[in-house]
């Protein structure tokens, strides 16, 4: 774990030699009017209009209560003026950006949301203080906040949402398996390629056994649900729009048919088989990522959002966590996204909000959030903001999502409101994995047929408003 720990010590060492400069001078706003945001320079502040009380929109309930609590400690001056709603943060009719189209004055003053979400949606959203363009560009995830922000400042990103390589050391030890990890890259070396996995799965001639359950699947590849089954189609080296070109997801490069023959390659090997032990069908194999933390298997991905801490607690595993293993030399890569805060545009208030994400993007109530979820900072590491994480999960987490795609936020060139990215999700591509999982498909034929639908929607969608 030392090399972990020196990351997070360097990033600690950076921040205690960084200032936050928040005095750009901004024009003073003596009165706020409902209307707008404003700025006090002698307290650094946004003025907080008469009456306000300001909701805040977080997709689980510790961290809403948790918030609370620290604004009323912060401010007490201010007390119970923020109040919390378990609003989700993906979109729905009461949730999310469209949460916030639908709701409107109904909706949170402040709310946790989805960055790709707010692409071509920033109608209902506050155009934000200048103030928060400088924190943006200046502490948060920059790529994001720049993509997300291009028409203007809107969005914040705060938290990193997705996946990482995960491999139950409680069970592994159970079975057997050398733990050794003597370049300290948090794989073993026994199992830090595909390879090697391939072949553990293979040399055992019964099912292996755990707390006397048979262990039907070593990994649960994903065949039914696209977002987590990206990493499978990065094993030839392949990435969406590799070539920058929002209407190119680059279907007919090589190295994606390399990612469909790497699922024919894992389908050959005993690695997922059911109750008979006959090797699993393509249609039962969708989201199965949760059932790791319950001793389901070996490895896996987990989420940043699932619950490792209490898992381990309730079972007394240890999970850990690292970069993807290797195959034939490649590095796989899990999609991620960020979650971060915008303003409603229908709040009443909308100094007070924006005082309150003001509030948000501080070192302590950064730290207040990661420590009360199973959040990542989505900010830069050298950030004046970036909290402190006492975690050795969370350590491992944030180095293995190192590794990790940032899945491209950006909208079609010829159509603002069209996520590029909505390709990926729209062209119905887990069908192909089953086919080539089942072998009723070839990899070449797959990529064919893929790359013709591609294009298809891209023409289709690629129009002007």
């Amino acid at each position: 774990m030392r090399k972990l720990l020196l990351v997070v010590a360097s990033f600690v060492a950076v921040f205690a030699l960084s200032a936050c400069n928040t005095d750009r001078g901004y024009t003073d706003c003596e009165t706020p009017d409902g209307t707008q945001a404003c700025w006090s320079s002698e307290d650094e502040r946004f003025r907080w209009e008469e009456g306000a009380v300001i909701e805040i929109g977080v997709d689980n309930d510790d961290m809403g209560a948790a918030l609370v609590a620290a604004w009323n400690a912060a401010y007490p001056e201010l007390q119970d003026k923020v109040v919390f709603r378990n609003y989700g943060s993906a979109n729905g009719d009461s949730s999310g950006v469209q949460g916030i189209e639908t709701g409107q004055g109904e909706a949170p003053d402040v709310a946790l949301v989805i960055d790709n979400e707010v692409t071509g949606r920033v109608a209902n959203l506050l155009p934000l203080h200048e103030y928060f363009g400088d924190l943006g560009s200046e502490q948060t995830h920059e790529v994001v906040y720049e993509t997300i922000n291009a028409k203007g400042d809107y969005y914040l990103p705060a938290f990193y949402d997705g996946m990482t390589f995960s491999w139950n050391k409680t069970m592994l030890e159970a079975l057997n398996v050398d733990l050794t990890d003597e370049n300290e890259d948090g794989l073993p070396e026994a199992f830090d390629t595909w390879e090697e996995i391939f072949a553990m799965a293979d040399e055992t001639t019964d099912r292996p056994q755990f707390e006397g359950k048979d262990i039907l699947e070593w990994y649960p590849i994903s065949l039914g649900e696209p977002w987590s089954a990206y990493s499978s189609l990065t094993a030839g080296g392949w990435q969406l729009f590799s070539s920058g070109d929002l209407t190119d997801p680059g279907f007919d490069d090589p190295a994606f048919q390399e990612g469909l023959a790497f699922i024919k390659e894992f389908a050959s090997h005993d690695m997922s088989v059911d109750e008979t032990g006959t090797k699993k069908a393509a249609a039962s194999m969708g989201w199965r990522w949760d059932a790791y933390l319950d001793g389901a298997y070996p490895f896996s991905l987990v989420g940043t959002w699932m619950n490792v801490d209490g898992k381990e607690a309730e079972h007394g595993y240890d999970f850990k966590f690292s970069a993807m293993p290797t195959y034939d030399g490649v590095q796989l890569t899990p999609l991620m996204k960020t979650k971060g805060f915008v303003v409603n545009a229908f709040t009443e208030y909308p100094s007070a909000a924006s005082e309150v994400l003001r509030w948000l993007y501080t070192q302590d109530t950064i730290e207040v959030m990661i420590n009360s979820s199973a959040y990542l900072p989505a900010l830069q590491t050298d950030a004046s903001i970036y909290p402190v994480i006492d975690s050795e999960n969370k350590e491992e987490f944030a180095y293995g999502m190192r590794f990790n795609t940032l899945e491209p936020a950006g909208s079609l060139p010829n159509a603002d409101t069209v996520r590029a990215m909505n390709v990926y999700y729209s062209i119905s591509i887990e069908n192909f994995y089953r086919e080539v999982w089942d072998g009723t498909m070839t990899p070449a034929a797959a990529q064919t047929d893929i790359h013709s639908a591609a294009e298809q929607w891209v023409n289709d969608n690629n129009v002007s408003e």
